[in-house]
């Protein structure tokens, strides 16, 4: 038996659009504003942090080469905090 298949063929479509990176789900964090002994608190449940956390401290991480600036990331009572430590 025939599957039948159904595709389109475009001529002179042209490049794909640019790819702008990694999806940048915390850039929206103003990291580079807070001062030394800040804080940037994420309000969320305690399960929401529990699986949100790593990704929090990976794009901490990544922002603080970026930026010369060191920051803590931690699970709080009232979700994740992000403290600027140096």
């Amino acid at each position: 038996m025939s599957e039948e298949r159904r595709f389109r063929v475009y001529e002179n479509a042209g490049p794909p659009p640019p790819n702008p990176g990694r999806k940048k789900k915390w850039g929206d964090l103003p990291l580079e504003t807070i001062g030394v002994g800040g804080l940037i608190e994420l309000p969320m449940t305690g399960m929401e942090a529990a699986e949100k956390v790593a990704a929090v401290r990976s794009y901490a991480w990544r922002s603080s080469k970026k930026l010369g600036k060191k920051f803590s990331v931690r699970v709080t009572d009232y979700g994740i905090g992000i403290w600027r430590v140096q």
